[in-house]
């Protein structure tokens, strides 16, 4: 009696295992490469919701997405900094304004000196203030246009006038930097107008390696940040800075995340300008030889939507700010692919997973089993 009822049980553990298995809850570290796959080999089917698009790694598509991508700036501020803006004049602005008269006895000229120099100071309004000629407006003027401005209205009251004006040092041409920079500071904006990398240089540069810094450009309300590594090596994210811009410096090293069957899961920080995908496995440790599944190797990130649209891949339906949620899929079974992977760049937070095996499931499976069974016997 006692074997039956044993039996019994032994046979209702084997059938709650067999429910457990079918219901995909064996334990792991992540999603499996059937569960990845499948959703691209069901996405033609109708009524299929995609959530992510699956490009699997070949020779083309390292040649379309394999280097990495000059992002620039991430915000709207590039367009608006294609040009100098630093000899317009602006409130607050310090002005000097010399006036030189043929005659000794002119309003500005004596026998010791023949010319006389006006210290102003743009007002509110826009205005600045000349005796003997009043407000004159300057706001939004260069140098050049105040001058001329200065002149028009001294002409029939000044012998001869000769007119200089000289933007001042201290004023509103002046752009502030912060943040992980060797001399954080306010600095002046040069007639010639001012750079973003001239300001870091006049801030002594960045504290930590530059592949490690982020940049903020802070202007009103509106910002844009940008790798300061990517700044110097794409020229047109080295913009023009606009008065009273902030140039905020961050140190803030890229990294990425890896799990499943890999050596040595964590998160790990680039530590130089470029990390391939064949240095990141190197630096995991490896795929675990006895779970990992060499055919199942993943990169997950947010791509940008053109660069999947190159690929031939399918776009998800589904869509997120930070871009296209897109997973790369190697098999590392061919030689070619090592190859493929010295090509492929890693992006900052980029995921790597490797799944396990079939085997490693199967495994799984057989000593819950036998466990259950040793229990209820």
């Amino acid at each position: 009696m006692q074997r039956k009822i044993r039996g019994s049980r032994a046979v209702a553990a084997v059938i709650a295992v067999l429910a457990i298995a079918g219901c995909s809850t064996l334990p792991g570290q992540g999603t499996s490469k059937a569960v990845i796959t499948m959703a691209d080999q069901s996405a033609n089917q109708e009524h299929v919701t995609r959530d992510f698009a699956l490009v699997p790694v070949t020779p083309e598509v390292i040649g379309k997405v394999g280097a990495p991508m000059k992002a620039g700036f991430a915000g709207s501020l590039s367009a608006r900094s294609s040009s100098s803006a630093g000899t317009s004049i602006r409130v607050g602005d310090r002005l000097t304004v010399r006036i030189w008269e043929s005659s000794p006895e002119g309003l500005f000229s004596t026998v010791e000196q023949k010319s006389s120099a006006i210290p102003v100071i743009v007002s509110n309004n826009g205005d600045i203030n000349i005796p003997y000629v009043g407000d004159l407006r300057v706001v939004g003027m260069t140098v050049d246009q105040v001058r001329n401005h200065v002149a028009d209205g001294l002409r029939g009251k000044a012998v001869d006038p000769e007119v200089s004006v000289i933007l001042e040092k201290g004023g509103a041409q002046s752009v502030t930097v912060v943040g992980d920079a060797r001399s954080p500071g306010r600095f002046d904006i040069p007639a010639s107008g001012l750079r973003l990398l001239d300001a870091v240089a006049m801030a002594k540069g960045a504290t930590q390696a530059t592949h490690d810094m982020e940049v903020s450009l802070l202007r009103g309300s509106s910002v844009a940040r940008a790798r300061l590594d990517e700044v110097i090596s794409t020229g047109s994210a080295n913009v023009w800075l606009q008065p009273r811009d902030t140039v905020q410096l961050l140190h803030n090293p890229r990294s990425f995340s890896a799990f499943g069957a890999v050596k040595k899961p964590s998160q790990y920080v680039f530590n130089t300008e470029q990390v391939t995908l064949a240095e990141a496995i190197s630096k995991v440790g490896g795929l675990d030889d006895k779970t990992a599944d060499d055919s199942g190797v993943f990169l997950f990130r947010f791509e940008n939507r053109d660069r999947v649209k190159s690929t031939g891949a399918t776009l998800p339906d589904r869509t997120y700010s930070k871009g296209v949620p897109t997973v790369y899929w190697i098999d590392l079974n061919s030689p070619e692919a090592i190859f493929m992977t010295q090509a492929f760049t890693m992006r900052d937070k980029d995921v790597l997973f490797v799944a396990n095996a079939p085997s490693t499931d199967l495994a799984k499976f057989v000593a819950i089993l036998a466990a259950t069974i040793a229990i209820a016997s």
